[in-house]
């Protein structure tokens, strides 16, 4: 994660710099680990990048389900912020990251455990040390009062943070139906457990309310099968966003047309009623050839 210590941008550098608490965070899994090394080897001196899913799982050699479930993970731990990025056509593009700053941690001590050494050696480190210092202190040296250290607050579990995300949908989702008229009986353990597996796998919340909105309008007999049909429906969806958008574009240049149009009436009102102008077509029609042979 990015720290304001590090004064340095990352794409500059021949390596790639991540805080020790991430490799520490018991709760992340290898491939965490290894995800979070791809976005931190795309971020800039902000933290700021936007891999696409297919080069993340390129470079974390694992497959971009395992990636988007990674990131769900990192997000869920604070460890970056995902924002979705969308094309000026409505189509969807590669997520933006942002590597979220973290607070410095103490390290825990470093045992004989930790560090393997030779039977006839003396352990490079003692309990008293932690693994910044590899000397071994001395006994008759007085030690340094520690400061005292501020608790730091616990992260809300993945499974709590997701059950509420979940809950969150499923009531939106329960009121885009109702709003339709649609009865939201629908929702029962083997759909709920789909729409689950969808925010798992990195899905949008955005992306499913507008997927579900398709499905209702478009086939709401078919509504107790959407998670299964998900990706159907999304198609229906982003096709419809791409229409909406050409039509809004149309109505928006319709009415430039009309404003312009409307001005120039207004223009040549106001050109009629201007002295000069008069002046000028009298001058005009005097010198018509009928005006002449009539005079």
């Amino acid at each position: 994660m990015q720290s304001d210590s590090v004064g340095v941008e990352r794409r500059r550098l021949p390596f790639t710099l991540i805080e020790n608490i991430v490799l520490e965070d018991q709760a992340l899994g290898p491939v965490d680990i290894l995800v979070y090394l791809a976005v931190a080897k795309y971020a800039d001196g902000e933290g700021t990048c936007w891999p696409s899913m297919a080069t993340l799982a390129k470079l974390a050699r694992c497959a971009r389900g395992t990636v988007a479930k990674s990131i769900a993970r990192l997000e869920a731990h604070g460890y970056l912020r995902r924002t979705p990025r969308f094309r000026p056509d409505g189509g969807v593009t590669s997520n933006a990251y942002q590597l979220m700053p973290s607070e410095a941690k103490r390290y825990p001590p470093v045992s004989q455990d930790d560090t393997p050494c030779l039977p006839d050696k003396q352990p490079p480190v003692s309990q008293d040390d932690t693994n910044y210092t590899h000397l071994e202190l001395d006994p008759n040296k007085e030690k340094a009062p520690q400061p005292a250290q501020t608790p730091q607050a616990t992260p809300e579990p993945v499974c709590e943070i997701a059950a509420v995300s979940l809950s969150v949908l499923l009531e939106q989702i329960k009121q885009e139906a109702q709003a339709r008229g649609a009865p939201a009986c629908f929702i029962a353990g083997g759909w709920t457990t789909g729409i689950q597996a969808l925010v798992a796998g990195g899905v949008s919340q955005e992306e499913i309310l507008k997927a579900f909105t398709a499905c209702i309008e478009t086939a709401p007999e078919r509504v107790t099968f959407f998670a299964k049909d998900f990706l159907k429906w999304r198609k229906v969806a982003r096709t419809r966003m791409v229409r909406q958008h050409r039509e809004d574009q149309g109505r928006e240049e319709r009415q430039a047309r009309q404003c312009d149009r409307a001005r120039e009436r207004e223009q040549a009102l106001r050109d009629r009623e201007d002295p000069y102008w008069q002046d000028q077509v009298a001058a005009a029609v005097a010198q018509l050839p009928w005006r002449r042979v009539q005079a």
